[in-house]
C-alpha cells in the first residue's frame, strides 16, 4: 500500500537489507561507518532493549513506522532518518555477527532469532531531510506546549494497564478524587496505590466505603454518601485525618479489618443502602470559592474584611460584627477591629455548629473549631481548603487562632493592621464554606 502527499509518502513492506543507518543521526556524532553506528547505538542508546521487545513480540510497533529518504545515487534505497534503534535491532537480530561486541552477540543469539523477526518494514519516505525535520522535531523535542510527544504520568500510566492492574480499584477513586477537587495532582503524588490497593482487596473495607466490586467502581449506597467515605478514605491515604486513621503499607489483614470498622464509628461509611449496585456517577466538583484580593499589599488596604465578603445568613450580630469590620480604620481603633475579627470568627463558628446540631454551651473555642473542623471534612469539604482551621484547632498559639486573638485584650500582645489582614485572610475560605452550608 503506498499513501502518497506532496512531501512524503508511506510505503509498505521495504526490505530490511535497503535501509541504512543514519551517519547524521542526532544521537551521536557524525559517523560514516556502518559498524561503528551500530557499537554506539547498541552502547549508548540502550538498542538491546529494543531488540528483545522485537523478539519477544515478532514485530516492531504498528505504532510508529520507520522514517527515510531516498539514498543519493543508490535507487530503491533508503537512509533511516527516524527509527534507528528499531533498524539497527533488526539488522543485529537478523545477523548477529554484526553485534559489536561479544556479550551483546551472546544476547542477540540467545534470543533465538526466528522467521517471526520481519524482514520487511513499513516506511514513511520523505522527499529530502528539510522536509522531515518539522516532523523529527515534534517528535523528540519535548510537549512543546502540547504539540509535541507529552509523556504520561504515574497516573496515566496506572490508568493505562486498568485491565490487568490489581490497583484498578484504587486508580479509579483517585481519579474520582481529582475529577471532585478533593486532591489536586501534587497530593495525588503523595499517595500510594499500592497501600490502598491493600485495604480495597478486603471486602469489610469495600462494605464500609459503599464500593460493590474489588475492581469497578460500583457504588451499592447513596453517591453522596459513599462519596462522603471515600473523601476520608483518601485523605487517610494522605495522612491528614490524624495519626491514628493513617493507612499503613505494614498493616496486617487484622488492622484493616479494625480500620474497616473504624469507618463505622467514625460515622463516615455511608448507611442508606441501594436496591441494587449502581455504576458510580458523576462526582459532584467542590466548588472552590473564589477570593477578590487587593492587589495593594496588606499593610495598605484600608479595612479588615474587603466589601466582597457578602453575608446573607440573617443573624442580626453577625451582619453587625461585618459592617462595622468594612468600615472602621485600624490604624485608629487596632483593639476594637481585633475584638471584631475574633468575634466574626467566633459568630460563624458558633451559627455553623448551632445549624448541624452539635453546639454546646461553655465548649472552649478551640474544642468547637475542632467541631466544625471534623464536621466539615466529614462533609466532603477538601483538606487543602480547611489547612489554616485546622492548624488553628491543633495549635492555640498559633497566630490566627481564636486564642491567640483573645489574648490581646490582656495585652499578650500588639495586634497591627497587616496582622489582622493576614488572620482574616486565612480565614476567609473556612468561613465561606460554613456560611453556604448554614
Amino acid at each position: 500500500m503506498t499513501n502518497t502527499r506532496p512531501d512524503y509518502q508511506n510505503v509498505d513492506d521495504v526490505p530490511l537489507t535497503r535501509l541504512h543507518l543514519d551517519p547524521e543521526n542526532p544521537r551521536h556524532d557524525p559517523i560514516h561507518d556502518e559498524d561503528r553506528i551500530i557499537a554506539q547505538l547498541f552502547g549508548a542508546e540502550k538498542t538491546l532493549a529494543v531488540a528483545k521487545d522485537i523478539a519477544q513480540k515478532g514485530a516492531i510497533s504498528p505504532l510508529d513506522r520507520i522514517g527515510v529518504i531516498e539514498m543519493e545515487g543508490n535507487p530503491g534505497h533508503y537512509i533511516v532518518v527516524e527509527g534507528n534503534r528499531r533498524a539497527c535491532a533488526l539488522k543485529v537480530l537478523h545477523d548477529p555477527q554484526k553485534a559489536p561486541n561479544t556479550t551483546i552477540r551472546n544476547s542477540i543469539e540467545s534470543l533465538r532469532v526466528s522467521e517471526n523477526i520481519p524482514n520487511r518494514v513499513p516506511v514513511v519516505v520523505f522527499r529530502d531531510r528539510e522536509t522531515a525535520a518539522p516532523w523529527l522535531k515534534l517528535r523528540h523535542l519535548g510537549e512543546q506546549d502540547g504539540a509535541g510527544t507529552r509523556k504520561w504520568g504515574p497516573a496515566a500510566k496506572d490508568r493505562s494497564a486498568l485491565g490487568t492492574t490489581p490497583n484498578r480499584l484504587a486508580v479509579a477513586v483517585l481519579d474520582r478524587a481529582e475529577i471532585a477537587g478533593w486532591i489536586d495532582q501534587a497530593m495525588r503524588k503523595d499517595i500510594s496505590v499500592t497501600t490502598m490497593t491493600r485495604y480495597l482487596s478486603n471486602p469489610l473495607i469495600r462494605a464500609a466505603l459503599g464500593l460493590g466490586s474489588s475492581s469497578e467502581l460500583k457504588f451499592t449506597h447513596a453517591p453522596t454518601e459513599v462519596d462522603v467515605s471515600l473523601q476520608n478514605f483518601v485523605n487517610d491515604a494522605l495522612g491528614q485525618n490524624g495519626a491514628n486513621t493513617v493507612l499503613s503499607s505494614r498493616s496486617k489483614k487484622d488492622d484493616i479489618d479494625a480500620y474497616a470498622r473504624a469507618l463505622h464509628q467514625r460515622g463516615v461509611a455511608p448507611h442508606t443502602t441501594l436496591s441494587a449496585p449502581i455504576d458510580a456517577p458523576a462526582p459532584q466538583k467542590v466548588a472552590t470559592t473564589k477570593i477578590q484580593r487587593n492587589p495593594r499589599s496588606p499593610d495598605k488596604r484600608p479595612y479588615i474584611v474587603q466589601s466582597s465578603f457578602v453575608v446573607k445568613h440573617q443573624d442580626k450580630n453577625l451582619r453587625r460584627i461585618l459592617k462595622e469590620l468594612q468600615t472602621i480604620d485600624p490604624d485608629s481603633h487596632i483593639f476594637s477591629a481585633n475584638y471584631l475579627v475574633r468575634a466574626a470568627v467566633e459568630r460563624i463558628i458558633v451559627l455553623y455548629a448551632l445549624r448541624h446540631g452539635f453546639h454546646k454551651s461553655g465548649t472552649p473555642d478551640h474544642h468547637l473549631v475542632k467541631q466544625c473542623h471534623e464536621h466539615l471534612k466529614n462533609n466532603g469539604v477538601p483538606a487543602n481548603q480547611l489547612k489554616f482551621m485546622r492548624m488553628a484547632e491543633s495549635n492555640k498559639d498559633a497566630p490566627y487562632s481564636l486564642d491567640t486573638l483573645g489574648s490581646a485584650v490582656h495585652g499578650a500582645h500588639l495586634p497591627t493592621r497587616k496582622g489582622l489582614i493576614e488572620v482574616w485572610d486565612n480565614w476567609e475560605t473556612s468561613l465561606h464554606i460554613m456560611l453556604d452550608r448554614m
